[in-house]
């Protein structure tokens, strides 16, 4: 596994900041070191399509090591709210660094 891996944005879900095309290194290791927060912006395994890699914000982590996670364009986003909370471990890790197209 390597500690820093790249994904490209595919969907508009967290427009205006991530468009797609972007493409966003993260850092895979992070969560081992410690617990993710509300806020940032991570990129987990979409919890229908275990093929399919998503980037939402974390925005509520329960005492049950599950996060709800949103997108910022709330038109365009399938998140928590249509599929509910994730387990931590569905997490990959958090967006680093951004690189706008």
């Amino acid at each position: 596994m390597f500690p820093i891996t790249r994904f490209k944005i595919e969907d508009k879900s967290m427009e205006p900041e991530f468009r797609p095309g972007d493409y966003v290194l993260v850092n895979r290791l992070i969560y081992f070191l410690r617990n993710p927060s509300k806020g940032e912006v991570v990129v987990l395994k979409h919890p229908k399509e275990k093929n399919r890699f998503i980037i939402k914000r974390i925005s509520l982590i329960t005492n049950s090591h599950e996060c709800y996670v949103v997108g910022d364009n709330k038109d365009f986003s399938q998140d928590s709210r249509h599929f509910g909370p994730v387990k931590k471990n569905s997490i990959i890790g958090k967006v680093w660094i951004h690189l706008k197209r």
